[in-house]
């Protein structure tokens, strides 16, 4: 039978039964069409699994039957906050999925001058709704049970002030590495990598004025969603538990 690992949104028993919200019944039962004696597990983002059975059906949603609450230690002992430029499309939502199954513990999108999405367009409440629902189906995805926050979207001139542990930015003229870091940055880090167009002058300025470290990411340019995705796993690598 296929893994199957879902979010619910409630209080869970650590045993007994439990009737699954709509949503998640919705997709256990008609998406991925679980049969009755289908074994999961749910969480909750309290740092532990649900062990369940599908017992049945109640006026359409699933009917379960907890087994047991099992701690499960899913974030990394690295807390990375990533300032993750708006990018188009299905490059925006690959970054965030990818971001998610990295293990970052905070996602904060922000609008860059060079970038080619408009602050007033992230803003929208159906899109803030849809990345959430994105934040989740890759916990889901990738068996984490602690849910990464996901900040309101900022012009990056306004994040300054949300600066986490050491601060690192991707700068293709930057002359250090993540492997010349003779320290350790600490536990946490704060990551920004530029949008489509690159940083600005002036945004690499500021970012240096609050404080961040120039890195470089090899001799080779990479694109807005590479770089960041890119920069995540090295540092996990390095610090976190890759």
């Amino acid at each position: 039978m296929p893994r199957i690992h879902l979010y619910a949104d409630s209080n869970l028993p650590e045993s007994g039964p439990f009737l699954l919200p709509a949503g998640p019944s919705h997709h256990l039962l008609k998406v991925l069409r679980a049969r009755n004696g289908q074994p999961l597990t749910l969480f909750n983002g309290d740092g532990a699994v649900y062990r369940a059975i599908l017992a049945g059906v109640s006026s359409g949603a699933a009917m379960l039957e907890v087994v047991e609450r099992c701690p499960r230690v899913t974030r990394s002992p690295l807390a990375i906050q990533v300032f993750l430029p708006l990018t188009r499309g299905e490059r925006w939502d690959w970054s965030l999925q990818k971001a998610v199954e990295l293990g970052v513990q905070r996602i904060q999108p922000v609008a860059c001058r060079h970038g080619m999405v408009q602050l007033s367009e992230a803003r929208g409440e159906k899109r803030l709704a849809r990345w959430q629902d994105m934040v989740i189906a890759a916990c889901e995805q990738s068996g984490a049970t602690t849910i990464p926050e996901l900040a309101p979207p900022l012009a990056l001139e306004a994040a300054w002030g949300a600066v986490r542990g050491t601060p690192l930015v991707l700068d293709p003229e930057g002359s250090a590495r993540f492997v010349s870091l003779k320290d350790h940055p600490g536990p946490e880090i704060t990551l920004l990598s530029g949008p489509e167009g690159g940083l600005a002058a002036e945004e690499v300025g500021a970012a240096q004025a609050h404080g961040f470290r120039l890195l470089r990411m090899g001799p080779r340019i990479l694109r807005a969603e590479t770089a960041a995705i890119a920069a995540i796993a090295v540092a996990q690598a390095l610090w976190g538990d890759l």
